[in-house]
């Protein structure tokens, strides 16, 4: 009977786990939304690396009214084609959860880096006006600031 009992406590208590992990929503990477109709916005903005010769991309992506955000250190290849050499999703953002649209995106270079402005809406409160992202000079390195309203 005790053998029982811990048993149906233990999977309560998967199961628990399980629905918190589901309440927090999965991240979507960047690999899901490489389709056109997805992405809203792309900009190429500012240069990074040895002697600036790398340049930032930043793509906005909108699923189920909800915004998407990553940023894309790009660089030249042999035969001069970028590529992206990382690829940072901005997780305040890029979460099913998150529930935040942007909108009037902009980007603008500064001297370590660049900086991705937007209106923001919350889905969960209606206190969120404003995203700033600013991301480099190293690939993957980005700080993200929300302002609220009071």
């Amino acid at each position: 009977m005790a053998k029982t009992g811990a048993a149906t406590l233990l999977a309560a208590a998967l199961s628990l786990c399980a629905a918190g992990a589901h309440a927090l929503g999965s991240d979507h990477g960047y690999d899901d939304f490489k389709t056109s109709d997805a992405v809203s916005w792309v900009q190429l903005c500012g240069t990074w690396g040895k002697d600036h010769q790398g340049t930032y991309r930043v793509i906005h992506a909108s699923q189920d009214a909800q915004s998407f955000l990553y940023v894309q250190w790009m660089a030249r290849d042999a035969n001069g084609r970028l590529n992206a050499a990382h690829t940072a999703a901005i997780s305040e953002l890029d979460n099913d959860h998150a529930g935040i649209a942007l909108a009037d995106l902009g980007c603008r270079a500064t001297p370590r880096g660049i900086v991705v402005t937007a209106r923001a809406a919350s889905g969960h409160d209606d206190k969120l006006r404003r995203v700033t992202i600013e991301a480099g000079p190293a690939p993957g390195q980005y700080r993200y600031r929300a302002q609220r309203t009071r």
